[in-house]
């Protein structure tokens, strides 16, 4: 059988100010910190139930170091290298433990640039005792810094130079399944927006503006429980001077939306309601065309701003 992706797992983003990063990711946003070292740290999400969803590591700049996907059980490990191998891309092994919590890995680079990592085992969290929830299905109590912290990481979005040969090749390669497209009114690829596991998308691929950037990251998404809770975040966002760069709703996907942004890094989060799901195995994509819509924000908006390059 071929291997096959069950879901984004976790992202790894570089900052210029670890301090000052998890003064928004952790006492704003509240994400949990489960490990910590000098130079970076390890948070994870309400409702997640593996060590980390997101890694901050301080450097001399911003950066993205890798998104990692996680595969449906630990032979697909080796059978994603061996397929990558054969089709002539470059795979680093990375051994068990030297990402916090994680075990053996590969990476490499999708074309153009983005570098992706590929794994199967995660370390489950171990709260400290006075930390540890009741309840044996929810490892922490709730946070202490932001009650509506997001729950699970959701999706994220890059930007590409040529999204469309991205986005073929991580149907290709990978497995991804597309759940909508949306086209310029000339034809050419705007965005596809597609799915590792099936479920929902978790990458939206975007066709950067000038077609010559190197390629980037625009935003990571963590998935709140209910829109009213978009509200609360904005609020935790104002009370901390955290930039809001949007909210509303989308037309692709219908999720609503609200944006954030690390001032530090240019990080930028966007807490979303989660879209909607797709069980149905004979789903066939959504086509939307430029001249479909006046914008592709249903409601509200998202304030341009510039993605973070790898």
């Amino acid at each position: 059988m071929s291997p096959e992706l069950a879901r984004l797992g976790h992202v790894a983003l570089e900052t210029p100010d670890l301090d000052e990063s998890l003064a928004v990711f952790h006492d704003a946003v509240g994400l949990e910190v489960v490990d910590r070292t000098d130079d970076a740290a390890f948070l994870r999400a309400t409702q997640e139930f593996d060590h980390h969803s997101l890694r901050l590591t301080e450097g001399e700049s911003a950066g993205v170091d890798h998104l990692g996907w996680q595969t449906r059980d630990a032979e697909g490990v080796g059978a994603f290298a061996d397929r990558l191998v054969a089709a002539g891309v470059g795979v680093t092994r990375v051994d068990a433990g030297h990402e916090r919590g994680q075990g053996e890995a590969i990476r490499f680079q999708v074309p153009n640039g983005h570098e992706f990592e590929i794994y199967h085992e995660m370390e489950k969290p171990d709260p400290p005792a006075e930390r540890r929830s009741r309840l044996k299905n929810r490892p922490y109590a709730s946070t202490e810094t932001n009650p509506v912290a997001p729950r699970t990481l959701d999706h994220v979005q890059i930007w590409d130079p040529d999204a469309l040969a991205c986005a073929e090749w991580l149907q290709e390669h990978l497995g991804f399944e597309v759940h909508e497209r949306y086209d310029r009114t000339d034809g050419s690829r705007w965005g596809t927006f597609l799915s590792a596991g099936g479920a929902k998308i978790e990458a939206a691929v975007v066709q950067n503006e000038s077609g010559e950037d190197p390629p980037a990251l625009h935003h990571t998404a963590y998935a709140v429980d209910d829109p009213s809770h978009l509200f609360a975040a904005g609020d935790a966002m104002k009370e901390r001077k955290v930039p809001v760069d949007g909210f509303g709703q989308h037309s692709i996907s219908q999720g609503k939306f609200l944006y954030a942004r690390d001032e530090t890094s240019g990080h930028r989060i966007e807490f979303n309601d989660g879209g909607y799901l797709v069980f149905d195995p004979n789903w066939e994509p959504v086509e939307w065309r430029e001249d479909d819509l006046e914008d592709r924000q249903w409601l509200g908006g998202l304030t341009p701003g510039e993605a973070v390059f790898y």
